[in-house]
C-alpha cells in the first residue's frame, strides 16, 4: 500500500538553470500542500555537459574521478534549493553522497551503477522517512554510492532513477516529474511542430518510447514504480497539481509475464524489400490485428488471427507487389516481456534453449524493446509456456 500525501518531486535540469527558477521550484513545493514532500534535482541547467566536456579536454580520467567531479552539478543544486526552500519559510535539508546519511547504495559501475534496493530501502527508512511532515529533504539525483563509500552515478537521467527509486522506498502516493516539456509529447516538437500532449500512456508504451530515443523519463527508471502509485509528467510552468501525462500500470518487478495466445496465421510473402510495397501489403489487411511482423532479405512473414484467409490471399496476390506468397495456420504466440531484457544480454539464447530442450520447433522470433515474440506450432503452446516459465524459478 502505498502512504497517502506522501510525495517524490524531481526537477529536471532545465527547469534549475538560474535563480529565478530555482526560487519558482521551490515556491511550487512550498505551495503544492502535499503533507510529505522528497525534492529530487538535477544539476542547474547545462552543468553536467560542461563537466563531462571538461573531462573530455583533459584526457584520460581514471572511472572513480568522473562520477565525482560531474557530481558537483547536483551538489550544487541540492544545496541551492535548500537554501531556498528554507528562504520561503520551509525547514530542509539536503542530501549529498559525501554525508553518512545518505541514501542510495549502488553497485561499484562508476558511470552506469546500479541502485542496490535492498540496502537503498533501508537507509531511506532510517534518514529520510523520519523527517518527513517536518522536513522537505531534498536529494541529489543522478548520484550513488558504492559499500566502499565511493561516488557513482546512475547513468543520463539518472535523477528519473533516483526519484522513482526513492518513491518506491517511501512508498510515495505520487511521483511527480517536472519538465520543460508539456508533459510527454506525441513526438519530440523541435522535429514535428504539431505534435500533441498525450494525458496518458501504458508504462510499456513509455518504456518503448524511452529506449527509442525520447528523453523525457529514463527507461530504466520505470522498473521502480509501485502499484497504485501514481506517476506524472508535468510542465514548470504548470502547478505541481495539475495537467501533465500520467503513466499508468506497472512492471512486474520479479518475474517476466509470459503471456499467449492460439489460432493464428502466418503469411509468407516474397516481394521486393521497400517501403512503398511494404505499405501496400499492410494497407490490404484491413483491420486484421497484426501480431508480429518479419523480414528477410526478399521476404515478409505477417502474423493475423485465422479466417478470410482465400480472401486475404486473393487481395495481396492482387497487389501486383508479391511475387509469391504462401500462408499457415495453427500458430501460436508466446510472448515475454520484462525491463530487464534491455539491460541483460542473453535472454533470447534462454528462452530458445528452454523450447530447444522440449523438442519444440521454433518457427519465428521477433524482438521489441522489452519483449520477445516466439511463434510456434500451436499445440506446443502449454508445454512452452510452462519451459519458459522454468527458467525464471531457477
Amino acid at each position: 500500500m502505498v502512504v497517502r500525501g506522501r510525495v517524490v518531486v524531481k526537477f529536471g535540469g532545465a527547469c534549475l538553470s538560474n535563480g529565478e527558477k530555482v526560487r519558482k521550484a521551490a515556491g511550487k513545493v512550498v505551495e503544492s500542500g502535499y503533507k510529505e514532500v522528497v525534492v529530487v534535482v538535477s544539476a542547474m541547467g547545462d552543468t553536467t555537459n560542461r563537466l563531462i566536456e571538461a573531462m573530455k579536454q583533459i584526457g584520460t580520467v581514471a572511472p572513480e574521478d568522473y562520477p565525482e567531479v560531474v557530481a558537483m552539478g547536483e551538489r550544487t543544486s541540492a544545496r541551492i534549493f535548500s537554501a531556498a526552500l528554507k528562504a520561503q519559510g520551509a525547514d530542509s535539508k539536503y542530501f549529498e553522497p559525501s554525508q553518512d546519511e545518505w541514501p542510495i547504495i549502488t553497485d561499484s559501475n562508476f558511470t552506469d551503477a546500479k541502485p542496490l534496493l535492498e540496502e537503498t530501502c533501508r537507509r531511506v527508512k532510517a534518514h529520510l522517512e523520519p523527517l518527513l511532515g517536518k522536513v522537505i529533504p531534498v536529494v541529489c539525483g543522478f548520484l550513488g554510492r558504492d559499500e566502499h563509500g565511493r561516488v557513482t552515478t546512475l547513468g543520463r537521467g539518472g535523477s528519473d532513477t533516483t526519484a522513482l527509486l526513492l518513491a518506491n522506498c517511501l512508498k510515495a502516493e505520487e511521483v511527480i516529474l517536472v519538465k520543460e516539456t508539456e508533459g510527454v509529447m506525441s513526438a519530440d516538437p523541435k522535429i514535428v511542430p504539431d505534435a500533441k500532449p498525450l494525458p496518458k500512456l501504458d508504462i510499456h508504451e513509455m518504456f518503448t518510447l524511452a529506449y527509442g530515443g525520447a528523453k523525457i523519463v529514463k527507461a530504466e527508471a520505470l522498473k521502480y514504480k509501485l502499484p497504485n502509485q501514481r506517476l506524472r509528467v508535468v510542465r514548470f510552468s504548470n502547478s505541481l497539481k495539475s495537467g501533465g501525462t500520467e503513466i499508468v500500470g506497472v512492471f512486474n518487478s520479479t518475474t517476466p509475464e509470459v503471456t499467449w495466445k492460439p489460432g493464428l496465421l502466418a503469411v509468407s510473402i516474397v516481394c521486393e524489400m521497400n517501403p512503398k510495397g511494404i505499405g501496400a501489403i499492410l494497407s490490404a489487411l484491413g483491420d486484421r490485428p497484426v501480431y508480429g511482423i518479419s523480414t528477410g532479405r526478399n521476404s515478409l512473414t505477417v502474423f493475423t488471427s485465422l479466417g478470410g484467409e482465400e480472401r486475404l490471399l486473393k487481395r495481396l496476390h492482387r497487389l501486383g507487389v508479391c511475387k509469391a506468397l504462401s500462408c499457415r495456420g495453427g500458430i501460436g504466440l508466446l510472448e515475454v516481456t520484462h525491463p530487464s531484457f534491455i539491460d541483460s544480454p542473453g535472454w533470447v539464447a534462454k528462452v530458445s534453449g528452454a523450447l530447444t530442450s522440449k523438442g519444440i520447433n521454433i518457427i519465428e522470433i521477433t524482438t521489441s524493446k522489452a519483449t520477445i515474440n516466439v511463434f510456434i506450432d500451436e499445440s506446443n503452446l502449454e508445454e512452452a509456456v510452462k519451459a519458459v516459465r522454468r527458467i525464471f524459478e531457477a
